[in-house]
Order: C-alpha cells, then sequence, then structure tokens
C-alpha cells in the first residue's frame, strides 16, 4: 500500500517527505501552519500608529494597540525544532503585517532563542509507524491522534 506525501514544497526547494493526513494534501505539521497562517492574516487586527490623543514626546511615537484589539498568538508547544520554527515563523509574520507590538515580538523572539538552544540538545526521530495520519477532534477544539480502540477521541 503506498503513503500520500506531504505536497507542501520547502523554502529550499524540497518537498516535504512525510507522510499526508488522509483527507489532505498536507501532513500534520504543514496544514496546521498553513491554517495558523491563514487565520493570522484573515482576523487579526492592525496596528495603529496614531492614538486618539496625539504622543506627547517623540519617544511614545511607537505603535499602539488598544488591549481590547491586541493580537493573541496561538503559538504550539515549544517541544520541537519543527514547533520553533512554527512559532518563529508566525511571529515574524505578525510583525511584518504590523499585527503585533514590536517590543511584544523581540520579548517572544527572545524566548523562542531559548527554546531553540535548548532543542539543540534534543534529538527524537519518530518511527513511520507513529507519525499520526487521521485526526480526532476534542469538544475544546484540540486535535488528538484517533484512538486504535474507538474512532471517538478521549477528552
Amino acid at each position: 500500500m503506498e503513503t500520500a506525501i506531504c505536497r507542501h514544497i520547502k523554502t529550499n526547494g524540497r518537498r516535504c517527505k512525510s507522510p499526508s493526513l488522509r483527507l489532505s494534501a498536507f501532513c500534520y505539521f504543514h496544514s496546521r501552519l498553513l491554517r495558523r497562517h491563514r487565520h493570522l492574516v484573515e482576523t487579526a487586527p492592525v496596528l495603529s500608529a496614531n492614538r486618539a490623543n496625539p504622543p506627547a514626546s517623540a519617544a511614545e511615537t511607537t505603535q499602539y494597540l488598544p488591549e481590547a484589539l491586541s493580537l493573541e498568538l496561538d503559538l504550539p508547544p515549544l517541544e520541537d525544532v519543527e514547533s520553533i520554527q512554527v512559532s518563529i515563523s508566525l511571529l515574524v509574520a505578525a510583525l511584518a503585517r504590523n499585527r503585533i507590538d514590536s517590543k511584544r515580538a523581540a520579548v517572544l523572539l527572545y524566548g523562542l532563542q531559548l527554546a531553540s538552544t535548548n532543542a539543540r540538545s534534543v534529538t527524537i526521530e519518530p518511527a513511520a509507524a507513529s507519525i499520526v495520519r487521521t485526526l480526532a477532534r476534542t469538544k475544546s477544539g484540540r486535535d488528538l491522534a484517533v484512538d486504535g480502540t474507538s474512532s471517538q477521541p478521549r477528552t
């Protein structure tokens, strides 16, 4: 039986070699990455460069985002180099699209730098049989691997 391979083409021109999800052209990693980027572009507010009241000094001319509009980035748990890369990609995309304050981005990038340094010492290569190809969703919206004994996820 031939396994479908993810159709994502990486920046370096190489194709992702992970098995694709059963109902998708992409693997779990790239499916989630594309969904997060699409969500960021479609729903995030744009930072306003101007306040209702003009700044009192030149030091206050930084961009302003009211608390009610602040962007909540849906970053994955920082458990491997791929998740760190996804986080960096989402953060840079938000920054480039003027959806996040540069000071907040700098703090988050520092945390990602620490995670990246720590991840260098952890190398885990999954066995082909352990790669998830079918998903189940919990009531709270979390993706889970389908349990081998049941088609329903445990929540």
